[in-house]
Parts: structure tokens; C-alpha cells; sequence
């Protein structure tokens, strides 16, 4: 793990557009590392001050940048060079999520979830569980004990259901890259094919078939014909783009 202090991380020049996708394509490609270093530096001022608003001691910080310094390195195995987009904004999500995660476990003595410390920090939770999780913290509650009046084990009922705006973005920015490349493997598709798929499986409230086929002057017959053969084309085209099987399923 390269160490850059906050001095030298703020005077590393920035990048053009140019030169880190090329040093994205060469790491990801001929796996450089003096690419990935070079993609790293120029970036690390994002770790810094995503650390630095997090944390005030020292020593904190410092063990939140190198969380941040590997989120930069899973940002750039992860790049995916088809999208016109500046590496660090892609970037400033995975830095955010490897801070947020690592706060709690930096901060505190004992483990509760990450989620669980922040919403507690940011006085996001009800005062009932704000005090729990301060008894938590301080040892006062165990965390691997039921609850005597409730037997949901502390643990389990600190837990935040909801996804915090750093999760949501990440999320966000998954879908949004999934999206493109199911967009991208239906030009395989005929017209015809891509407005069926469109219609039948792709809108929030798909069609009724019986009313495509009418429109479309064909028979419902032909009409499952013709989406069976573009699902198969589909499927083996998102193959070939890297998707999992699970995820076609």
C-alpha cells in the first residue's frame, strides 16, 4: 500500500481526461501498477478529504485514508472504459463507502454495524436506540446477549434497515451502469425485437401481449416466437459483456 501524506496528496497534479483512461486501460489491461500508482496519486487528495471530514484525531485519519486508498484501487479495477465519465467521480463513491464502513470499527472499541454509528453520530436514530447504541459503545449492553424483555439479540436490533446516501448512490451508480450495457447488448437486437423486449419486459408496467400483438399485426403466436428468440440473443449477448448467470436469471 503506497503511503502519500495530506501535503504531497494535495500538490500531485491532476490528470487529463486522456491520461488516466490510459492508465485505467493499462492497469486494467497489462496490469501496470506504475499506472494504477500514477491513477492513485492524482487522486488521493479524494481519500484525504473524505478521511478528514470524518475524523479529527490523527491517527484516525490516517487509517481512514488507507481505507479510502483501497477504495481508489477497487474504483479503478472496477472502471468501465465505455462511460464518459471522470474516474473521480466513480471514484468518490467507492472511496466514501470504504470510510464509512471502517469509521465505526476505527472509532469504537467494540463492533456494532457501521451503518448503526453513523446514523447515531449524524442524530438520525429515535432516542430509544441512540441510547442503545451509546450503552453498546461504552460496553454497558453485550452485543452477542438476547434481550431479556424482546430475545432479539442486541446485535441484530441495531441494525439499520434503510440504505444510508453513500449506499444509495453506490447502488444508484451500479444500476445506471447496468442499464447502459443492456441497452448497449439489445443493439444485436432487429427493431422489432428491441421494441417487443422494450414493451414486454423492460417497462415499469409492461404491455399486455394480447394488445403488442394487435397493434403490431401479427399473432400472439408469432409475438412469443419473436420475444423467446430476442431473450436468447440477449442473454448470450449480456454473456459476452460479462454478466453472471445469477444476475440473468
Amino acid at each position: 500500500m503506497m503511503s502519500l501524506s495530506y501535503q504531497a496528496a494535495i500538490q500531485e497534479p491532476l490528470l487529463g481526461v486522456r491520461q488516466e483512461r490510459l492508465a485505467i486501460k493499462s492497469w486494467q489491461k497489462d496490469g501496470d501498477r506504475s499506472s494504477l500508482e500514477l491513477l492513485v496519486r492524482s487522486h488521493a487528495r479524494q481519500a484525504w478529504a473524505r478521511a478528514i471530514s470524518c475524523a479529527n484525531n490523527p491517527v484516525h485519519v490516517e487509517d481512514l485514508v488507507v481505507e479510502g486508498i483501497i477504495g481508489l484501487i477497487r474504483a479503478a479495477n472496477n472502471f468501465d472504459l465505455k462511460f464518459k465519465v471522470r474516474f473521480s467521480t466513480y471514484a468518490m463513491w467507492w472511496v466514501s463507502s470504504g470510510i464509512s464502513a471502517a469509521l465505526a470499527r476505527i472509532k469504537i472499541v467494540i463492533d456494532i454495524p457501521a451503518r448503526t454509528y453513523i446514523e447515531a453520530c449524524a442524530n438520525r436514530l429515535t432516542k430509544d436506540k441512540a441510547a442503545q447504541v451509546q450503552m453498546a459503545i461504552k460496553g454497558i449492553i453485550p452485543l452477542d446477549q438476547p434481550n431479556d424483555e424482546t430475545g432479539v439479540f442486541a446485535s441484530k436490533a441495531l441494525q439499520c434497515p434503510d440504505l444510508n446516501p453513500e449506499e444509495l448512490a453506490v447502488e444508484k451508480s451500479s444500476l445506471s451502469a447496468l442499464s447502459g450495457r443492456l441497452y448497449k447488448a439489445m443493439e444485436v437486437l432487429t427493431p422489432t425485437e428491441r421494441k417487443i423486449i422494450k414493451r414486454l419486459k423492460l417497462k415499469h408496467n409492461p404491455d399486455c401481449p394480447r394488445d403488442l400483438a394487435a397493434e403490431m399485426k401479427i399473432t400472439r403466436a408469432r409475438l412469443g416466437q419473436i420475444e423467446r428468440h430476442a431473450l436468447l440473443r440477449l442473454r448470450k449477448e449480456l454473456l459476452n459483456c460479462g454478466f453472471e448467470l445469477e444476475m440473468l436469471d
